[in-house]
């Protein structure tokens, strides 16, 4: 028999961990969200999994910076039915770090993930060390 679910205290189903890590490897698309120069910033970046941690590829700008310095960073995918006003959100919060090992990073290079904006700058990979993960289920609603 299948565990019932949990809910929160807004009637939201409470994702365990397995089901939250499922759920980002089956995301190609998540928002990496950091502090630049005293201001929030999210940006999008396609990603993959690795064990439990994710790892994307960037160049040097404001994502680059705040993984070389190791500073926190929160992590969200998400998906949607808007017919079924139905969706899930999963968080993750951690560390960012940049891949400086050569056979790391050579690993990395062998999983497959291609950047989806191309251009003929330096790509490095940065590595998010989670802290926590959590998530949300919107169950469908009935009309």
């Amino acid at each position: 028999m299948a565990d019932e679910p949990v809910y929160d205290r807004l009637g939201l189903i409470v994702l365990s961990d397995e089901e939250c890590w499922a759920l980002v490897d089956g995301t190609p698309i998540g928002r990496v969200a950091f502090v630049s120069e005293g201001e929030p910033q999210v940006l999008p970046v396609n990603f993959l999994v690795d064990g439990h941690q994710l790892a994307f590829r960037s160049t040097t700008g404001s994502k680059f910076s705040a993984a070389a310095m190791r500073r926190p960073v929160a992590f969200e995918v998400d998906g949607w039915d808007v017919h079924t006003r139905s969706g899930w959100s999963v968080l993750i919060d951690g560390t960012a770090d940049l891949v400086l090992d050569a056979d790391e990073e050579a690993r990395l290079d062998g999983m497959g993930l291609e950047p989806w904006a191309i251009h003929d700058q330096q790509m490095d990979w940065v590595k998010i060390l989670p802290n926590d993960i959590s998530g949300r289920r919107i169950p469908p609603q009935e009309r």
